[in-house]
C-alpha cells in the first residue's frame, strides 16, 4: 500500500475518533492494494471501537465491506438499508438502475448491462420535484406534481424516497 495512504489512516486514527470518514479511499489503487487498505481500515476501526463511513462509487467495495448503505442522487439520500436490502431487494428506481449497470457474478452469462438513460440534473438549479424524474422509467403523475417525498420505511430498516412502489410496477412495461 502506498505509504501516503497508510500515514493518512494513522493520522486519522491518532486522536481516537468515534467515526472515520474515507472519501474514495481506493481510487487509483490496484485490486490487491485496495483489498489491503480496506482490510486495514476494517481492522483499525474494530480495534479502536470506531465507525467507518466509506464514500465511494465502487459497488464491489460496498457489497463486501458495508453493513448499511445509503444511496444518494443529486445530493439526497434516495434509499438506505442493509447490504442485503440494497443488493437483494432494491426499491428506488435509481438504485435499481445502478444495479442493472454493473456485472454480477451470480447472474447468467451474457446478461446485457442496462445504462441509466439521460443526464444528471444541474445541481445549481435543482427542480422542486424528484431530481431523478427525467431519467426514471417508473415515474407516475404525482412525481411531476409533488416535491420529493421524505424517506419512508418500506420494511425493517429499509427506507426509500419515492412515491412509486417499484415492486408493484415491476411487471408493467417501462415508459
Amino acid at each position: 500500500m502506498p505509504l501516503e495512504r497508510g500515514v493518512m489512516i494513522a493520522m486519522g486514527l491518532s486522536c481516537n475518533p468515534k467515526i472515520l470518514i474515507a472519501d474514495e479511499p481506493t481510487t487509483a489503487l490496484d485490486v490487491t492494494t485496495q483489498a489491503q487498505l480496506l482490510e486495514l481500515m476494517k481492522d483499525m476501526v474494530q480495534r479502536f471501537h470506531a465507525s467507518l463511513v466509506i464514500v465511494t462509487h465502487n459497488l464491489g467495495v460496498v457489497a463486501r465491506y458495508a453493513q448499511r448503505i445509503y444511496i444518494m442522487y443529486a445530493g439526497r439520500i434516495v434509499e438506505s438499508g442493509t447490504t442485503k436490502d440494497i443488493f437483494g431487494n432494491p426499491r428506488h428506481p435509481y438504485t435499481i438502475g445502478l444495479l442493472q449497470c454493473i456485472p454480477r457474478l451470480d447472474e447468467e452469462e451474457g446478461r446485457k448491462l442496462v445504462p441509466i438513460e439521460g443526464l444528471p440534473p444541474n445541481l445549481i438549479s435543482m427542480p422542486s420535484t424528484c431530481a431523478f424524474l427525467p431519467r426514471c422509467s417508473y415515474k407516475v403523475e404525482k412525481c411531476a406534481r409533488e416535491p420529493w417525498p421524505e424517506l419512508s420505511q418500506v420494511e425493517g430498516n429499509h427506507y426509500i424516497r419515492c412515491y412509486v412502489n417499484t415492486k408493484e410496477k415491476a411487471g408493467e412495461p417501462k415508459k
